[in-house]
C-alpha cells in the first residue's frame, strides 16, 4: 500500500488517528508510513456485531473512529461482566495484542454502528534494532499498556470486594472528583451494574439504601460519598 493509497483510503480517519496517544510524537507526514508498517485496516461493524470473539486469537489493537464498543466476559455463574467501554478516539486491546494472546478472554461487541482502524503491533521492533519512528511507537505503546494495566487493577479490586456496597464505594472512589467531592458517573444503571459485577435491581436498591443512610449523596448522575462508611477490620496475614 503506497502513501497516496493510504492517504486516500484513510483520509476520513487521519484527524482522529493523529490525536491517538499511540501516535504521539509522530508527524502527520509520517503517519501514512506508520499505517503501512502496522498493516492498518479499516472495518465497519453494525450494532450487535462482534469485533473480537471469546477464544479467538487477539492479534490487533483497534482505534475507534466512531461508535461505541463494549468489552465483557461471562462469570462462572454466566453473569455478563462489563470490563470497559470504548468510544471514538479510544484504543482497545493493547496488552492482549502485544502478548499475542491465542484465545481471547473477553468479547468485544459494537453497541452501535462503529468504525475501527485495526493495527498490528506485533510488527514493531521485529526487524532488529528499531528505527527512531518505531522507538516512538514502542514507547507510546508501553505507556498505553501501563495505563490499561492500572485500569484493570482497579477493576480487579472492585470485583474483589465481598459486598455490593463495597464495590460501589470502590468504584466511586476511583473516579475523579471536583473540588466539592462530587463525581460524575457516565455509565447507565445497567452498565454500572455490569461493570461492578452486580444485578441492576440490586445495585439500584443498594444505592437507594446508601442515600437513605446518608452514606451517599446523589443528584442524577452526580454522586458524592458523604457519611461514615462501615469499616471491617482487616484480617491479619499469618
Amino acid at each position: 500500500m503506497q502513501r497516496d493509497g493510504v492517504n486516500k483510503r484513510f483520509a476520513h480517519c487521519m484527524d482522529m488517528l493523529a490525536k491517538s496517544p499511540l501516535f504521539a510524537g509522530v508527524s502527520r507526514e509520517d503517519l501514512p508510513h506508520v499505517l503501512v508498517l502496522m498493516r492498518a485496516r479499516c472495518h465497519s461493524f453494525a450494532k450487535g456485531e462482534v469485533l473480537q470473539g471469546f477464544g479467538e486469537p487477539f492479534r490487533y489493537v483497534g482505534i475507534l473512529m466512531s461508535g461505541e464498543v463494549e468489552g465483557s466476559f461471562d462469570s462462572e455463574r454466566f453473569d455478563r461482566i462489563n470490563v470497559n467501554r470504548f468510544t471514538a478516539g479510544q484504543m482497545y486491546g493493547a496488552a492482549f495484542a502485544c502478548a499475542r494472546v491465542p484465545e481471547s478472554p473477553i468479547e468485544l461487541v459494537a453497541l452501535r454502528s462503529t468504525e475501527v482502524v485495526l493495527l498490528d503491533v506485533g510488527v514493531l521492533g521485529t526487524g532488529g534494532q528499531p528505527d527512531a519512528l518505531e522507538a516512538v511507537l514502542l514507547r507510546n505503546l508501553l505507556g498505553i499498556v501501563s495505563t490499561q494495566s492500572v485500569f484493570l487493577n482497579r477493576k480487579v479490586r472492585i470485583l474483589g470486594q465481598h459486598s455490593l456496597r463495597d464495590r460501589i464505594v470502590v468504584y466511586l472512589g476511583g473516579l475523579t472528583a471536583d473540588t466539592d467531592g462530587w463525581v460524575t458517573v457516565l455509565l447507565s444503571q445497567t452498565a454500572l451494574a455490569q461493570f461492578i459485577g452486580g444485578n441492576r435491581s440490586a445495585v439500584s436498591r443498594e444505592m437507594g439504601r446508601m442515600v437513605d443512610e446518608g452514606v451517599l449523596e446523589r443528584d442524577g448522575n452526580r454522586m458524592r460519598l458523604a457519611g461514615p462508611l462501615e469499616r471491617r477490620p482487616r484480617r491479619r496475614l499469618p
